[in-house]
C-alpha cells in the first residue's frame, strides 16, 4: 500500500515538475540564416529568412551592423509541423516547432559583402547563424532604360523648399518593379516629404515601391536622347537646414523588362513553376520571357547657402519664402481671465507641413495684455493654408485688443528679411464680479444684513409630532434576501464577475494572436474589396484594386506581409497547403495580367469582366485550401 502511494506521489511531483519547468524537455533550439541569391547588383533588394527550429516564439534576433546593407524588417510567422505515422498499429507523433524571420536587404556598394553570423534567442537558449557572403555588382545601365533624377534648383538657402523629381523611361512592359534611393534614407541633415499629388481624371497613378514604402508615380510619355518613351514620375520636397555643397547619391531601379515571347509550355510539365505569364491578349497561346535588371541614375549635387546675417530680425524664426498672416478670434466679448480662441491662418508657400508659428510668449505686446499657456499647438494644413489655434486670457478690464501678431521670414526673390502682420481685433473685455456664498445658494432677492433666520413649515427645520412617523427598524435577513434588491445584491456581481472573466478571456485570446484573427476574417475583407474595386473609376485602376485586395488576402492568410507580395512568395506556402497545379496556374496568371496592367496601358472593359470573374472563383478555390 505504501509502496503504490509512494510511486503515486512521485508521478505527481514529476507532472508538476514538466508543469513548472517545461523548459526542461524542450526541444533544442537551432538557427539558419538564407537568401534568395548571393549574386546581385547595388541596389537590387534580395531576401533574408533567418529560420528558427525548436521554438515557435522567439525573440526577435538583434541584427548586428551590416555595412553595405540597407535592412528592413518584412515581417515573422510561424513555421511548425506535426506528423503522424502508423507502424504495425502503433501511432508516433513528431512535431516541429519552427518560426521565420524574414528581412529585406540592399546592397550599397559594389564588392564583396557579408552578412555576419546573428545570434538568436528562444526558451532561455541561443543559437547563431552561419555567416553568408553576398557579391554586389555595379548597375549599368541600358538602351531601353533610364533612370534620372534632378532638381527644380541647384542653389537654394538654408530652409528654402527644393523639389527632387525621379523619373524612370521605360521602353517595354516590365514587373516586380522597386527603386531603391538610399540617400532619402541617410541623416542628411534635410526635411523631407512628399510633394502633393493632384490626381486627375486625364492621367494615370501608380503605386511604386520605394525604399522601405511606397511612393504614387505619374504615367506619362517623353522623349530623351531622341527616343520615345514611356515615363513613370515622382516628386520629394527637400528642405536642408544646414548650409554647404551637398552630393546626392545616385539611386537605381530593380525590374524585370519584357524581353521576348515564346511558346506555353504545358502547365503540368517540369518548367511549370518558372513560368510568369504577363500576356493578357494572347496567354492562351504564348508566356512572355523576362529578364532581371537593375539601372542606375546619375548622381546630382547642389549647394545650400547660408541666410545673411544683415538685417535679419531679432524675432526671425528660419521661415525662407513668403507668407501671409491672418487672424480672428471668438468670442470679443469676456471678462477678465475668460479664454479666447485666437486662430491664425498662414498661407503663402506650397510647402506648409513643417511651419511653425514662433511662440506668441516672444510677442511682447501679446505677453503684456493676455496669459498665454505654455504649450503651442501644431497647425493643420488644409485648403492651402495652415491653421494655428491658441487660448488667450485678459488679465485686466482696460484691454481693449488683440494686438497684431507678427511673423518674420526671408523672401528668397527679392533677398530681404520682411514682415507678415495680422490686423488688431477689438476687445470689450468687462471686469470680473465677485461670486458671493448668497450666489451660490441661489437667492435672487436681496436680503437685510443682520435679519433672523426664519423656520420653515417643512423640512429639516421641521418638528414632527406624530408616532406615526416612527418606523420598524428590526432587520429582517430573510426578507432582506427575498427583496428584489437584497437578491440584486447577491446575484448581480457574480454575474458581472463572470462576464468580465469572459470578456477578459476572449479579449486574450484576440490579442494573443492578431495575425490568426486577421486571417480568420480576411476572405470577408477580399470580398468586400472586391465589391469597391468592380465600382473602379477606370478598368486600370480597377485591375490595380484587384490585385491589392487579393494581395492582402494572401497575407493575411499566409501570415506573410502583403506590401510587395508576388505569387513566387505564395507558390510554396500554397503548395504546403495542399494547392493544385491549376489554382497555381490561375493565381500565376492573375498576378501576370494584373502586373501587366500596371505598366501597359488599360486593360479592355470585357477583359476586366471576365478578369473579375474568374479572380471571384480563384480566391473561392483558395478558401477552400486555406
Amino acid at each position: 500500500m505504501h509502496k503504490r502511494r509512494g510511486i503515486l506521489m512521485g508521478c505527481i511531483f514529476l507532472m508538476q515538475l514538466c508543469v513548472l519547468v517545461p523548459d526542461v524537455f524542450a526541444a533544442p533550439v537551432s538557427a539558419e540564416a538564407t537568401v534568395d541569391k548571393t549574386d546581385v547588383f547595388v541596389g537590387e533588394p534580395f531576401t533574408l529568412q533567418i529560420q528558427v527550429m525548436g521554438s515557435e516564439s522567439p525573440d526577435q534576433p538583434k541584427l548586428p551592423a551590416m555595412g553595405g546593407f540597407n535592412v528592413a524588417f518584412v515581417g515573422g510567422t510561424q513555421n511548425s509541423s506535426t506528423s503522424i505515422q502508423i507502424v504495425n498499429g502503433r501511432m508516433s507523433k513528431d512535431i516541429r516547432k519552427g518560426y521565420i524571420f524574414s528581412y529585406r536587404l540592399t546592397p550599397l556598394r559594389k564588392g564583396k559583402l557579408l552578412i555576419p553570423a546573428i545570434t538568436v534567442m528562444a526558451n532561455g537558449n541561443s543559437a547563431v547563424t552561419r555567416p553568408i557572403p553576398i557579391t554586389a555588382r555595379e548597375p549599368e545601365e541600358i538602351d531601353d532604360f533610364k533612370l534620372r533624377i534632378h532638381l527644380s534648383k541647384t542653389r537654394i538657402y538654408v530652409g528654402e523648399p527644393v523639389i527632387l523629381g525621379v523619373t524612370w523611361y521605360l521602353g517595354s512592359d516590365v514587373r516586380n518593379a522597386a527603386i531603391s534611393f538610399p540617400w532619402l534614407q541617410n541623416d542628411n541633415g534635410v526635411y523631407i516629404f512628399d510633394q502633393k499629388v493632384n490626381i486627375s481624371a486625364q492621367k494615370a497613378y501608380y503605386r511604386v515601391p520605394l525604399n522601405d514604402g511606397e511612393v504614387i508615380g505619374e504615367k506619362g510619355k517623353e522623349i530623351l536622347n531622341g527616343n520615345t518613351y514611356g515615363t513613370l514620375r515622382f516628386e520629394k520636397v527637400l528642405i536642408f537646414e544646414k548650409p554647404g555643397d551637398v552630393a546626392i547619391d545616385p539611386a537605381t531601379v530593380s525590374f524585370q523588362a519584357l524581353v521576348g515571347y515564346r511558346k506555353r509550355n504545358d502547365p503540368f510539365d517540369d518548367d511549370f513553376f518558372s513560368n510568369f505569364f504577363n500576356d493578357r491578349f494572347s496567354a492562351l497561346q504564348r508566356e512572355g520571357v523576362y529578364q532581371q535588371f537593375v539601372i542606375p541614375s546619375n548622381a546630382i549635387s547642389l549647394t545650400v547657402m547660408d541666410l545673411p546675417a544683415k538685417g535679419r530680425p531679432a524675432d526671425f524664426s528660419g521661415l525662407v519664402g513668403n507668407y501671409h498672416l491672418t487672424a480672428s478670434a471668438k468670442p470679443v466679448s469676456v471678462n477678465v481671465g475668460d479664454p479666447i480662441t485666437l486662430t491664425l491662418e498662414l498661407s503663402g508657400s506650397p510647402y506648409l507641413q513643417p511651419v511653425k508659428l514662433p511662440q506668441l510668449s516672444q510677442q511682447p505686446a501679446l505677453v503684456r495684455d493676455f496669459k498665454i499657456p505654455a504649450e503651442q499647438a501644431d497647425g493643420e494644413v488644409t485648403e492651402g493654408k495652415k491653421i494655428f489655434t491658441q487660448t488667450l486670457r485678459p488679465l485686466r478690464a482696460d484691454v481693449k485688443e488683440i494686438p497684431p501678431v507678427t511673423l518674420s521670414y526671408f523672401d528668397t526673390q527679392d533677398g530681404i528679411y520682411k514682415t507678415a502682420r495680422t490686423e488688431a481685433i477689438p476687445l470689450e473685455v468687462s471686469p470680473t464680479r465677485i461670486v458671493t456664498a448668497r450666489d451660490a445658494e441661489g437667492f435672487s432677492r436681496p436680503v437685510a444684513v443682520g435679519s433672523e433666520v426664519e423656520t420653515f413649515s417643512g423640512g429639516i427645520a421641521h418638528n414632527y409630532e406624530d408616532s406615526g412617523v416612527l418606523s420598524n427598524q428590526i432587520h429582517n435577513p430573510v426578507a432582506w434576501v427575498m427583496s428584489v434588491r437584497g437578491a440584486a445584491t447577491l446575484v448581480v456581481p457574480p454575474i458581472l464577475y463572470l462576464l468580465f472573466l469572459g470578456g477578459s478571456f476572449f479579449y486574450q485570446m484576440k490579442t494573443a494572436d492578431p495575425a490568426g484573427a486577421r486571417a480568420k476574417h480576411a476572405f470577408t475583407r477580399l470580398q468586400k474589396k472586391m465589391k469597391q474595386a468592380k465600382q473602379g473609376k477606370n478598368s486600370q485602376q480597377m485591375t490595380m484594386d484587384l490585385l491589392d485586395a487579393v494581395k492582402n488576402y494572401l497575407g493575411d492568410k499566409l501570415r506573410i506581409p502583403a506590401g510587395a507580395l508576388t505569387f513566387m512568395d505564395v507558390r510554396d506556402p500554397l503548395i504546403g497547403r495542399g494547392a493544385d497545379l491549376q489554382t497555381l496556374e490561375g493565381l500565376k496568371m492573375f498576378f501576370a495580367e494584373c502586373e501587366a496592367a500596371r505598366y501597359g496601358g488599360a486593360p479592355e472593359n470585357s477583359e476586366t469582366v471576365n478578369l473579375y470573374d474568374r479572380v471571384q472563383d480563384l480566391v473561392k478555390t483558395l478558401e477552400k485550401i486555406l
